[in-house]
């Protein structure tokens, strides 16, 4: 686990990828010192999660909420090694958690306070917005911290080192995808938080990552599901990794 102090009130931790894999996880802590409290944005799996709360146990901390920037295991499973604390997500929550859970077990994942892109919500020194932004899943959402930051979900990933991670969206979906990234233009200027991967603080990084990810969608789609890699990332400046999520309408 690497603990990266983001700016004042704001850590990251991250944690390496799974054997296999070149995605690690990140859970986003923002921090109201005075009070010795903490809201999460995302849990990942339980043991990520439980390390997280232990290290701000340790500080004297407490678990005041969390944040859901999308409703896939690796963001909420990490609820299971947390106490009961407000859980705030997209209304469309159940549109994900409904393929990998049985009713009752959905219950522990359910936000006990469900936002749209009209709810703020104020911690400590931060004002919270939100954006909803599907297209990785029906329930992403992208968290606006204050003026400086936003917190974009899975619709940008990277690796812990930075390498691209190629985009993943039902093709059903893609259309909706592009628009969500189109949407961080007008945070160009923000630092960009991902729960996969690490922080993106220059405009001209922030653009290219929107960009590359806006020509590769655009051309599964042009092609109906049915190109190669090579065809879909022609238009890209980056090689993904990850070129197995390669989109298919089959």
């Amino acid at each position: 686990m690497e603990k990266l102090h983001v700016a004042d009130g704001i850590i990251q931790y991250m944690f390496p990828p799974e054997p296999g894999k070149h995605f690690g996880f990140n859970i986003v802590v923002l921090l109201d010192e005075e009070a010795k409290r903490a809201l999460l944005i995302d849990t990942a799996f339980e043991k990520q999660a439980a390390a997280v709360h232990a290290d701000l146990r340790a500080d004297g901390i407490e678990l005041e909420g969390v944040v859901i920037s999308h409703f896939h295991p690796d963001h909420v499973m990490g609820l299971l090694a947390l106490p009961h604390v407000p859980i705030y997500g997209s209304e469309r929550f159940e549109e994900t958690v409904r393929h990998y859970t049985e009713e009752e077990e959905r219950r522990r994942f359910t936000p006990t306070n469900p936002v749209s892109d009209d709810n703020r919500l104020v911690f400590g020194a931060f004002d919270l917005g939100f954006r909803l932004a599907p297209g990785h899943s029906p329930c992403s959402m992208h968290t606006l911290i204050g003026d400086r930051f936003v917190h974009v979900a899975d619709n940008i990933m990277t690796s812990n080192t930075g390498g691209d991670i190629l985009p993943w969206a039902a093709f059903d979906l893609i259309e909706d995808h592009i628009e969500s990234l189109k949407m961080l233009y007008e945070y160009d200027e923000r630092v960009l938080l991902l729960s996969h991967g690490v922080v993106l603080d220059a405009k001209e990084t922030v653009r290219d990552a929107i960009l590359n990810r806006v020509r590769y969608f655009d051309a599964v789609r042009t092609g109906d599901g049915k190109i190669s890699y090579e065809e879909a990332t022609e238009a890209c400046t980056c090689d993904f990794l990850h070129k197995e999520w390669l989109i298919r309408n089959d």
